[in-house]
């Protein structure tokens, strides 16, 4: 069940896990802990609701747009796993088949919302010619980083073996998230797919939401006391460190009013993806917030939204 009023402040102690020499652990006040933030500083940069006022309201519209949409374009949703939780809604076009796919993972700061508050940008999809596909999987502290980034890999390899059921292209899947939920994509975009049972190319593209890169300040900020990740696990879940992995065009977007640590993390990941040939387009969706960012996939006529269909042919 989806807990939006639980979502707006993070009243959580700081974990200073030092994972590489870039960090220190602060003793006082003025002590940096990450470039020249201080503990406190670092936390605010990653407090999302400190920048943004409107918070609440836009997240619990997170849900009210996606009810609208589910009661005019009804889902069918599937089980990819054996957990009540591992479920996805597929939206697709009357009598459709061989179409692109764009998989959908929800943010919530690792710990809210769900598939169930993600079927907004649905008709900007389906009205395109495309399935849309809102993936569900279980939130911390129920779960584990690790158990959700095994979860949305199996979601990802189910839709690719069972694409054809729903007039779905298998040779056509893309993948796109937002706030954690742009984290993970980054992720499944850095995944190995060999290694679980899929292919190398399973996903063609994807579109990457003030996500974050680089977990390492992540953990040392305010985040860091639920997310309970070792300086291994750091490592693997930072997409940054494993830009090799990364075979597909990707568009990186984030909002002007975002907090400065979200701008450089994402800016960090296009820097990259542009060294390696792989970035698809950049989009700082001017006078938006981290949580607006989203909704510009909400209107077909946003730049988000004309690019993402493009990367999609």
């Amino acid at each position: 069940m989806t807990n939006r009023r639980q979502f707006v402040g993070y009243g959580l102690s700081a974990l200073a896990v030092a994972s590489s020499s870039r960090f220190a652990r602060a003793d006082d006040a003025d002590k940096k802990v990450f470039l020249d933030y201080t503990q406190k500083q670092l936390n605010d940069a990653y407090t999302q609701t400190v920048w943004a006022p409107n918070a609440k309201q836009v997240i619990d519209g997170y849900a009210v747009t996606s009810a609208e949409v589910r009661r005019k374009l009804a889902p069918v949703t599937y089980a990819y796993g054996d957990k009540p939780s591992e479920q996805l809604d597929v939206f697709a076009p009357a009598n459709a088949r061989g179409l692109p796919i764009m998989v959908f993972i929800h943010g919530g700061a690792w710990q809210q919302l769900s598939k169930d508050d993600s079927a907004g940008p649905a008709p900007t999809f389906v009205t395109a010619g495309a399935i849309y596909i809102a993936i569900n999987f279980d939130n911390l502290p129920g779960n584990t980083l690790p158990g959700m980034v095994d979860q949305c890999r199996r979601a990802l390899a189910w839709v690719g073996a069972n694409a054809t059921r729903f007039g779905g292209d298998p040779e056509r899947i893309y993948v796109s998230g937002h706030s954690s939920g742009g984290h993970l994509t980054a992720v499944m975009l850095s995944t190995d797919w060999r290694a679980h049972g899929a292919p190398a190319q399973l996903l063609k593209g994807g579109v990457v939401m003030s996500g974050m890169g680089d977990l390492a300040p992540v953990v040392l900020s305010v985040r860091g006391s639920y997310l309970k990740l070792n300086p291994a696990q750091v490592s693997e879940y930072s997409p940054i460190e494993h830009l090799d992995r990364f075979n597909c065009p990707v568009i990186v977007a984030w909002g002007t009013l975002e907090s400065p640590e979200f701008k450089r993390q994402n800016r960090q990941l296009a820097d990259a993806l542009t060294r390696r040939a792989r970035l698809a387009g950049v989009f700082q969706v001017k006078g938006a917030n981290h949580f607006e960012v989203v909704n510009e996939l909400n209107r077909t006529d946003s730049d988000l939204s004309r690019a993402t269909l493009a990367l999609m042919g």
